[in-house]
Protein backbone atom coordinates (compact mmCIF):
# COMPACT_ATOMS: atom_id res chain seq x y z
CA UNK A 1 0.00 0.00 0.00
CA UNK A 2 1.53 3.34 -1.00
CA UNK A 3 1.53 6.54 1.36
CA UNK A 4 -1.77 7.71 -0.81
CA UNK A 5 -3.71 5.03 -0.56
CA UNK A 6 -2.87 4.62 3.10
CA UNK A 7 -4.05 8.30 3.77
CA UNK A 8 -7.10 7.72 1.98
CA UNK A 9 -8.46 4.31 3.72
CA UNK A 10 -7.03 5.65 7.00
CA UNK A 11 -9.14 8.84 6.27
CA UNK A 12 -12.22 6.26 5.27
CA UNK A 13 -11.35 5.08 8.77
CA UNK A 14 -11.49 7.89 10.51
CA UNK A 15 -15.34 8.88 9.57
CA UNK A 16 -16.26 5.54 10.12
CA UNK A 17 -15.05 5.72 13.89
CA UNK A 18 -16.00 9.48 14.36
CA UNK A 19 -19.59 8.54 14.01
CA UNK A 20 -19.64 5.28 16.25
CA UNK A 21 -21.00 5.74 19.35
CA UNK A 22 -18.67 3.85 21.53
CA UNK A 23 -16.20 6.57 20.90
CA UNK A 24 -18.61 9.43 21.92
CA UNK A 25 -15.97 11.05 24.72
CA UNK A 26 -13.17 10.22 22.29
CA UNK A 27 -15.09 12.80 19.81
CA UNK A 28 -16.45 15.36 22.28
CA UNK A 29 -12.68 15.99 23.52
CA UNK A 30 -11.37 16.41 19.76
CA UNK A 31 -14.06 18.84 19.63
CA UNK A 32 -13.91 20.64 22.60
CA UNK A 33 -9.55 20.87 21.87
CA UNK A 34 -8.53 23.82 19.68
CA UNK A 35 -5.06 22.07 19.44
CA UNK A 36 -6.86 19.17 18.04
CA UNK A 37 -8.27 20.59 15.15
CA UNK A 38 -6.13 18.84 12.26
CA UNK A 39 -6.23 15.44 14.12
CA UNK A 40 -9.05 13.30 11.90
CA UNK A 41 -6.50 14.01 8.73
CA UNK A 42 -4.12 11.99 10.57
CA UNK A 43 -4.97 8.22 9.12
CA UNK A 44 -6.24 5.48 11.46
CA UNK A 45 -6.40 8.30 14.71
CA UNK A 46 -8.83 7.64 16.45
CA UNK A 47 -8.15 3.67 15.76
CA UNK A 48 -5.18 4.32 17.35
CA UNK A 49 -6.17 6.33 20.02
CA UNK A 50 -8.64 3.30 20.88
CA UNK A 51 -5.61 0.91 20.98
CA UNK A 52 -3.04 3.03 23.56
CA UNK A 53 -6.14 3.51 25.76
CA UNK A 54 -7.00 -0.20 25.61
CA UNK A 55 -3.15 -1.05 26.64
CA UNK A 56 -3.07 1.87 29.32
CA UNK A 57 -5.69 0.73 30.73
CA UNK A 58 -4.52 -2.80 30.59
CA UNK A 59 -0.98 -1.64 31.80
CA UNK A 60 -2.30 0.58 34.72
CA UNK A 61 -4.67 -2.18 36.17
CA UNK A 62 -1.80 -4.82 36.18
CA UNK A 63 0.96 -2.43 37.80
CA UNK A 64 -2.11 -1.61 40.58
CA UNK A 65 -2.14 -4.94 41.42
CA UNK A 66 1.42 -5.87 41.35
CA UNK A 67 3.33 -2.24 42.98
CA UNK A 68 0.71 0.00 43.67
CA UNK A 69 2.97 2.34 45.35
CA UNK A 70 4.55 3.00 41.71
CA UNK A 71 0.86 4.28 40.97
CA UNK A 72 0.84 6.63 43.96
CA UNK A 73 4.80 8.00 43.08
CA UNK A 74 4.96 11.79 42.13
CA UNK A 75 6.40 10.40 39.12
CA UNK A 76 3.68 8.28 37.97
CA UNK A 77 2.22 11.15 35.87
CA UNK A 78 4.95 12.01 34.10
CA UNK A 79 6.46 8.59 33.44
CA UNK A 80 2.90 7.53 32.09
CA UNK A 81 2.73 10.29 29.74
CA UNK A 82 6.46 9.32 28.07
CA UNK A 83 5.33 6.00 27.56
CA UNK A 84 2.19 6.85 25.83
CA UNK A 85 4.13 9.15 23.43
CA UNK A 86 6.56 6.45 22.80
CA UNK A 87 3.86 4.26 22.47
CA UNK A 88 1.52 6.04 19.93
CA UNK A 89 4.82 6.49 17.71
CA UNK A 90 5.84 2.86 17.78
CA UNK A 91 1.96 1.85 17.24
CA UNK A 92 1.17 4.27 14.21
CA UNK A 93 4.88 3.85 12.38
CA UNK A 94 4.30 -0.04 13.13
CA UNK A 95 1.02 0.22 11.71
CA UNK A 96 1.90 2.02 8.49
CA UNK A 97 4.95 -0.47 8.29
CA UNK A 98 2.75 -3.45 8.40
CA UNK A 99 0.55 -2.40 6.05
CA UNK A 100 3.23 -1.38 3.87
CA UNK A 101 4.36 -5.45 3.67
CA UNK A 102 7.50 -4.30 6.07
CA UNK A 103 9.06 -6.49 8.63
CA UNK A 104 10.20 -3.49 11.19
CA UNK A 105 8.96 0.16 11.12
CA UNK A 106 12.92 0.82 11.17
CA UNK A 107 12.34 -0.19 7.27
CA UNK A 108 10.20 2.90 6.67
CA UNK A 109 11.65 5.73 4.78
CA UNK A 110 12.81 8.68 6.44
CA UNK A 111 10.06 10.67 5.24
CA UNK A 112 7.84 8.16 6.15
CA UNK A 113 8.98 8.23 9.48
CA UNK A 114 9.28 11.73 10.14
CA UNK A 115 5.03 11.66 8.75
CA UNK A 116 5.00 9.18 11.77
CA UNK A 117 6.54 10.78 14.20
CA UNK A 118 4.24 13.76 13.23
CA UNK A 119 1.25 11.25 13.71
CA UNK A 120 2.21 10.10 16.87
CA UNK A 121 2.39 13.29 18.64
CA UNK A 122 -1.02 13.87 17.30
CA UNK A 123 -2.09 10.51 18.91
CA UNK A 124 -0.73 10.68 22.18
CA UNK A 125 -1.82 14.44 22.22
CA UNK A 126 -5.27 13.35 22.11
CA UNK A 127 -5.29 10.52 24.15
CA UNK A 128 -3.20 12.58 26.60
CA UNK A 129 -5.96 15.39 26.58
CA UNK A 130 -8.73 12.48 27.22
CA UNK A 131 -7.39 11.25 30.70
CA UNK A 132 -6.99 14.89 31.62
CA UNK A 133 -10.63 15.27 30.86
CA UNK A 134 -11.93 11.47 32.40
CA UNK A 135 -9.18 10.03 34.01
CA UNK A 136 -7.80 6.59 33.08
CA UNK A 137 -10.08 4.85 33.82
CA UNK A 138 -12.44 7.77 35.54
CA UNK A 139 -10.73 10.00 37.90
CA UNK A 140 -12.82 8.68 41.32
CA UNK A 141 -11.58 5.38 40.47
CA UNK A 142 -7.83 6.11 39.63
CA UNK A 143 -8.43 8.24 42.85
CA UNK A 144 -9.20 5.36 44.94
CA UNK A 145 -8.00 1.51 42.98
CA UNK A 146 -4.32 3.33 42.27
CA UNK A 147 -3.94 6.58 44.30
CA UNK A 148 -3.31 8.17 41.31
CA UNK A 149 -4.11 11.80 41.68
CA UNK A 150 -5.87 14.55 38.98
CA UNK A 151 -2.99 16.45 38.27
CA UNK A 152 -2.70 15.72 34.68
CA UNK A 153 -2.09 19.69 33.70
CA UNK A 154 0.95 19.34 34.58
CA UNK A 155 2.09 17.60 31.83
CA UNK A 156 1.45 20.70 29.50
CA UNK A 157 4.14 22.09 31.33
CA UNK A 158 7.49 21.99 28.93
CA UNK A 159 9.79 23.42 31.19
CA UNK A 160 9.56 20.50 33.80
CA UNK A 161 10.60 17.90 30.82
CA UNK A 162 13.25 19.18 30.48
CA UNK A 163 14.57 18.68 34.23
CA UNK A 164 13.83 15.11 33.60
CA UNK A 165 16.01 13.60 30.81
CA UNK A 166 15.61 9.86 31.86
CA UNK A 167 12.02 10.05 30.95
CA UNK A 168 13.55 9.97 27.57
CA UNK A 169 14.02 5.78 28.63
CA UNK A 170 10.01 5.44 29.27
CA UNK A 171 9.51 6.84 25.67
CA UNK A 172 12.43 4.46 23.81
CA UNK A 173 10.42 2.01 26.69
CA UNK A 174 6.77 2.78 25.09
CA UNK A 175 7.97 2.11 21.57
CA UNK A 176 9.43 -0.53 21.99
CA UNK A 177 6.17 -1.89 23.65
CA UNK A 178 4.43 -1.10 20.31
CA UNK A 179 6.85 -2.50 17.88
CA UNK A 180 6.15 -5.85 19.47
CA UNK A 181 2.80 -5.36 19.73
CA UNK A 182 1.96 -4.48 16.40
CA UNK A 183 3.74 -7.61 15.23
CA UNK A 184 1.41 -9.74 17.78
CA UNK A 185 -1.10 -8.20 19.47
CA UNK A 186 -1.08 -11.00 22.26
CA UNK A 187 2.05 -9.53 23.29
CA UNK A 188 2.43 -7.92 27.26
CA UNK A 189 2.64 -4.46 27.48
CA UNK A 190 2.26 -3.91 31.20
CA UNK A 191 6.18 -5.51 31.54
CA UNK A 192 7.56 -2.84 29.67
CA UNK A 193 5.30 -0.06 31.23
CA UNK A 194 6.12 -1.76 34.74
CA UNK A 195 10.08 -1.65 33.76
CA UNK A 196 9.45 2.29 32.34
CA UNK A 197 7.88 3.24 35.15
CA UNK A 198 9.91 1.09 37.95
CA UNK A 199 13.41 2.41 36.72
CA UNK A 200 12.35 6.27 36.66
CA UNK A 201 11.33 6.01 40.23
CA UNK A 202 14.19 4.46 41.27
CA UNK A 203 15.87 7.26 39.31
CA UNK A 204 14.20 9.82 40.99
CA UNK A 205 12.87 8.38 44.51
CA UNK A 206 12.47 11.64 46.04
CA UNK A 207 11.94 13.81 43.39
CA UNK A 208 8.10 15.69 42.47
CA UNK A 209 7.37 16.70 38.67
CA UNK A 210 7.08 20.48 39.63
Amino acid sequence: MNDDEYVSWGKQANNAEYTNPENVEMVRVLEEEEALDDFLEVPFALKHVRDVNAMMKLAVAVIGERREDLTRHPMFHPAFGAFVLGFSLGVVAGHRAKLAGLRAFSKLGRKQQEICDEWGIAVATHYLALVEANGIFNKATDQQLYGIADRWRILADERRWELFPRLADCVDEGRRAAQQWVVDDSSDVPPYFLNALGNLVSYYPDRRFE
